[in-house]
């Protein structure tokens, strides 16, 4: 599958419209798997809901810059790192505004808004980190923001499973240390 994802990626970059719905047609089901990995720890998103966000705001991003299905995969996890803070900025200040029930409080239940903090604290953290050391926030974005397995975001890296692995708790070490700076 590897092949044809790097194929399909080359066909588009050559100007084959009809190649990125083939990898769309292609991936979907993957990504629908990761997603719903991400939204059962409480993303508020659900799955297809974040999988077609996801790819619209590929499509609405002009050039696909990625050569392979390791690429591809990275830069999925980052659009729905994306997407994830702003469905919560959004949220969370309509919310604000208007004190009513929000689909955060429906799929995050009684304590949405101390979640919603902490998503919004971790992406202000990660953004740190990334300053610092793209690949551990990179690693942080497939595991945490798209439900990805260490086996997939080694694959992501191209990294072994082992250092997949290391990297995640190198990144949630550095992540957690961070919001503890900011809560003290």
């Amino acid at each position: 599958m590897a092949t044809d994802v790097t194929t399909l990626l080359n066909a588009h970059r050559n100007g084959d419209a009809s190649a990125l719905n083939q990898l769309a047609d292609l991936l979907y089901p993957e990504l629908k798997a990761m997603a719903r990995n991400r939204s059962r720890s409480g993303a508020g998103l659900g799955a297809t809901t974040l999988v077609n966000e996801t790819f619209l705001k590929l499509l609405s991003g002009g050039e696909l810059r990625t050569d392979d299905r390791r690429q591809f995969f990275a830069l999925m996890a980052t659009i729905m790192r994306q997407i994830i803070v702003d469905e919560i900025r959004y949220v969370t200040a309509d919310k604000r505004a208007r004190r009513d029930v929000t689909f955060v409080d429906t799929v995050m239940g009684d304590d949405a808004h101390e979640k919603a903090e902490l998503l919004l604290q971790v992406d202000e953290a990660l953004n740190v980190v990334a300053a610092q050391d793209e690949q551990l926030a990179v690693v942080f974005e497939c595991r945490y923001f798209a439900g990805m397995t260490t086996a997939e975001t080694a694959e992501a890296l191209s990294v072994s499973p082992r250092t997949a692995e290391r990297l995640w708790a190198e990144a949630r070490a550095r992540v957690g240390e961070l919001i503890d700076d900011r809560t003290e």
